[in-house]
């Protein structure tokens, strides 16, 4: 993960605008980017690059960043941009929609069709991009449109991104899966805008089948929880807790259990030796390391590195050459 900070007090007022036109450059591709306000121009924030995908928090004065038909078709890389404004007033006109952005508001766009964006005023927003072909196919119908933070799954989608835009640079692994969780957790917003959640006719077990799947596939991720589970399949927490009520367990244990058997599964693998307890218990959601052992003892009996050299072989050692006898 590629971390990048800027600052356009840094280097000297005359160049700021200019310093911070090549940054914005490299993320939203050939453009017109002007500075319609008086005075400096200031903006300061980062960006951490992950790989296909990438996220940008920042504070800057006004500005506006024209895409012409021209500009789209000397460059497009097809992308996707989510953007959650904090602060300020954005204009957004794109494929004849024409919103204006408040505090609180999300909104996708995409860069293979011409836009106009024009920050008013002094502004602060968070900006997840990707390419096009990771956007939900239920979030085309909302391109361009304004989507609010403030609802149940819109305060979960801005979270997940806050959370995201906030992890330290050196937590790669961490900050591709809340990426990923990002995007589940936007498609769920867009279904439920367009009134398109999963027919109730779905039954209990079924669901809780899905449910299952959805929480296994998200063990790695510490923030897996009730709330994360419900929303991601447009059912309320309470509902989720009475599926697994009916099954005799409760969420929260059934998910520790599950993380458990992941981190017994590797410290009994040999080809993982050389991985540290505390990185396997990391590996599948386990936060704190006291914790971990005392949740390991108690389901398995022994501490987890005990366990470990009991399920393991024992490393081979090279045989030595046998001694000839005497003749």
């Amino acid at each position: 993960m590629i971390e990048i900070r800027f600052r356009t007090a840094d280097v000297p007022a005359a160049e700021r605008f200019d310093y911070w036109h090549t940054l914005a450059s490299s993320l939203c591709g050939a453009a017109r980017i002007d500075n319609p306000g008086p005075g400096d121009f200031h903006a300061e924030g980062r960006a951490l690059s992950l790989g296909a995908m990438g996220v940008v928090t920042d504070t800057k004065s006004a500005f506006s960043i024209v895409r012409t038909p021209a500009h789209v078709r000397r460059h497009d890389e097809e992308r996707c941009y989510l953007t959650l404004l904090e602060e300020g007033v954005v204009r957004y006109e794109q494929d004849g929609r024409q919103i204006e952005l408040t505090p609180g508001n999300l909104i996708i766009y995409p860069s293979s069709a011409p836009s106009v964006t024009a920050a008013v005023n002094h502004g602060r927003s968070s900006i997840l991009h990707f390419p096009r072909t990771l956007l939900p196919p239920v979030a085309t119908s909302l391109i361009a449109s304004t989507l609010s933070a403030r609802g149940s799954l819109g305060a979960l989608v801005a979270g997940s991104l806050r959370e995201l835009v906030a992890l330290p640079g050196d937590r790669a692994e961490e900050a591709a899966r809340l990426a990923g969780i990002t995007l589940d957790l936007l498609a769920a917003l867009c279904h439920r805008e367009l009134g398109t959640e999963r027919p109730a006719t779905t039954t209990p077990a079924a669901l809780l089948g899905q449910v299952r799947a959805f929480a296994q596939r998200h063990l790695a991720d510490p923030g897996l929880d009730p709330a994360m589970i419900a929303a991601a399949h447009h059912i309320s927490v309470r509902y989720l807790h009475r599926l697994f009520h009916q099954e005799g367990q409760t969420v929260a244990a059934w998910i520790k259990d599950q993380r458990l058997e992941r981190c017994r599964r590797d410290l009994a693998n040999p080809l993982l030796r050389e991985r540290t307890v505390r990185a396997v218990a990391h590996r599948w959601g386990f936060t704190d390391a006291a914790h971990f052992t005392r949740a390991f003892r108690a389901a398995f009996g022994l501490p987890p590195g005990e366990y470990r050299k009991l399920a393991q072989p024992p490393r081979q050692r090279p045989h030595s050459a046998p001694a000839q006898a005497d003749r």
